[in-house]
């Protein structure tokens, strides 16, 4: 899983953004990812409209291929 660290750097994420973004890229449906960072789908929705915007994606499948690219950077 890429740092939300890395993520914020690379994207301009919101530290909100990027945790959430760093959860998704473990192909983790929305729902659950907002549980586990204990937000409601509703904030999660908005933070991943956001993030789709700040990346050039527009579906979560795409994002996560996306995020999955960054992943031998953050093995450095």
């Amino acid at each position: 899983m890429p740092s939300p660290t890395l993520l914020a750097g690379l994207f301009d994420l919101t530290p909100s953004e990027a945790r959430l973004a760093a959860v998704l890229s473990q192909g983790r449906p929305l729902k659950d990812a907002a549980s586990d960072l204990k937000i409601t789908v509703k904030t999660g929705r908005t933070y991943l409209e956001r993030i789709f915007a700040k990346t050039g994606t527009s579906q979560q499948s795409q994002l996560v291929a996306l995020l999955k690219s960054t992943e031998p950077l953050n093995r450095r």
